[in-house]
């Protein structure tokens, strides 16, 4: 058996050991900190995403804009050197639109 003068110097790593238990206890047990815990790292990370989302659309937008007006300028330039053909061809196409309404009067 231990003399009761050695009781307290073999009590104290048992207390702050049971006093270390009772604070982890009382954190988790806390739900309202818990909760703040949880909803910062929901914050933290939808925020991440969102950066991450934007980023995306950007480097998208860059991405169509560069790749779309190079054809786009070919067709306007090649417009413009069949302009007369394709003034024929839309003459055409009213002319059509006005015979079939005057058809089906």
């Amino acid at each position: 058996m231990i003399p009761p003068k050695n009781w307290p110097s073999r009590l104290r790593p048992t207390r702050e050991q049971l006093g270390h238990t009772l604070e982890a206890l009382a954190d988790e047990t806390d739900v309202k900190a818990h909760a703040q815990a949880v909803a910062g790292d929901l914050k933290t990370h939808v925020a991440q995403n969102a950066a991450e989302a934007k980023d995306k659309a950007a480097q998208a937008a860059r991405l169509v804009h560069d790749n779309a007006r190079e054809p786009l300028l070919e067709a306007a330039g090649a417009a413009r050197r069949n302009r007369t053909a394709l003034l024929a061809a839309g003459a055409g196409i009213i002319a059509v639109a006005m015979l079939v309404r005057r058809a089906m009067r």
